[in-house]
């Protein structure tokens, strides 16, 4: 019994000197809990920096994507105009008769040289 009232009154101590910071606050004081935390919080911010900072690239990144996606579907419908062009001309060449075909052809070249 002496013993367990023994380690009662030690386990006390230490853990009112953790508290305090008084006997056996070696174990963990009140500074050291606070350097700690404002530790953690430095690193917790410089984190939360870094990580802004790569959500600021990724939206330039995409900004990027999207401009290119843009282009892309100017260029796809510009390129489908022309194909649309390019039916209509061949369906009026193939409903002309081939004389004015030719003679077309001829003044082109005639142009040409």
């Amino acid at each position: 019994m002496k013993k367990l009232l023994a380690l009662i009154v030690l386990v006390s101590l230490a853990l009112s000197g953790c508290a305090t910071g008084k006997f056996l606050g070696f174990l963990a004081t009140t500074d050291y809990v606070d350097a700690k935390s404002k530790a953690v919080a430095d690193q917790q911010a410089a984190q939360i920096e870094q990580l802004k900072s790569q959500v600021a690239e990724n939206a330039t990144a995409l900004e990027a994507a999207k401009s290119a996606v843009e282009k892309m579907n100017k260029v796809q419908k510009t390129i489908s105009d022309l194909q649309e062009s390019m039916k209509d001309v061949q369906d009026k060449v193939g409903s002309m008769p081939k004389d004015v075909i030719k003679q077309i052809a001829d003044l082109l070249q005639a142009s040409l040289n």
